[in-house]
């Protein structure tokens, strides 16, 4: 899947139909409501899209890997089956609509975690565009005037207002990530990364003993901090510890210029938080010496570890 191929796929479902949904966040779960569109709303809905298809042409597509960090007008291009299943939540706030629970705005409240303009006539083909802890109800009703563009206006009804940005795309088989933290935070939740993380360390430690303190501190670590997390999944994504050792663990660290006694003691792994880049770029095979400055480089970003 290709920049232009995600951004015709946008660009020709928002001349499709339009739909706008909300989700409470709630025990690891997404629970849905669908909202009633007249056609102004739905044209607006499809504004806000059209500087999204324009970005995806003209800025530079990032994989969504543990190492990138999105600069920029950079955006992640996702196309993992993994990713793409913990996202499942977020593309259903734009399926099977006719099922769909209905909610006025006069319901809405701050419970709402997210909203979900969905953009298309089929479900197969349809596009979600989430954006993080919106709407925003700043008046719940009764006499309040706002400034028009000549004259005041008086506001009656509770007010929905949208901001004009998403946060992330989702399609069939691909999704678009262009606000990094506000992506994360939300996958965090559907994908119950807090109960999982414990299971990514594991999946080192069958392989490779690790002091019980270094457990407890990557476990902490993992919890607070998303690229520590996006590490550990993709080490345990990969598999390749099961083929590897401590002994080869101390050779590559002293191969790297590291040094193998800060990494292993007493034939068990050592994690040091202020260090856990290093610790997990080690583990992750990303650390390498570049020969003509014998400088320490991470694979993806050839960036120096000084």
């Amino acid at each position: 899947m290709s920049q232009e191929d995600v951004a015709t796929n946008v660009e020709a479902r928002l001349a499709e139909s339009v739909s706008l949904a909300v989700g409470r966040l709630a025990d690891g779960s997404l629970s849905k409501a669908r909202l009633g569109l007249d056609a102004r709303t739905a044209d607006a809905l499809r504004d806000l899209g059209r500087p999204v298809v324009e970005r995806l042409r003209g800025a530079p597509a990032v994989p969504y890997t543990a190492g990138n960090e999105i600069e920029g007008d950079e955006y992640f291009l996702v196309t993992d089956t993994d990713t793409l299943g913990d996202l499942a939540p977020f593309r259903e706030l734009a399926l099977d609509l006719g099922s769909m629970p209905m909610t006025r705005p006069a319901e809405l409240d701050a419970s709402i975690g997210v909203s979900a303009a969905g953009y298309g006539d089929d479900d197969a083909a349809r596009v979600v565009a989430v954006q993080k802890s919106d709407p925003r109800m700043g008046h719940r009703g009764g006499r309040f005037f706002a400034i028009g563009a000549q004259r005041l206006t008086l506001v009656e009804e509770p007010l929905f207002a949208f901001s004009p940005r998403f946060d992330f795309l989702v399609g069939p088989d691909w999704a678009v990530v262009l606000n990094q933290k506000a992506f994360e935070s939300l996958l965090r939740h559907v994908s119950q990364v807090e109960q999982r993380i414990a299971g990514w360390v594991d999946g080192i430690t069958t392989h490779l003993p690790m002091s019980a303190g270094s457990v407890e501190s990557l476990r902490d670590v993992a919890l607070r901090d998303s690229r520590t997390w996006r590490r550990l999944r993709e080490i345990n994504q990969r598999g390749h510890l099961a083929h590897v050792t401590i002994d080869d663990v101390r050779d590559y660290s002293d191969r790297v210029g590291l040094d193998p006694e800060h990494v292993v003691k007493d034939g068990e792994l050592v994690f040091d938080p202020a260090e856990r880049f290093g610790f997990l770029h080690l583990l992750n095979e990303d650390l390498y010496r570049g020969y003509l400055t014998d400088e320490v480089y991470e694979a993806r970003r050839k960036s120096t570890t000084a």
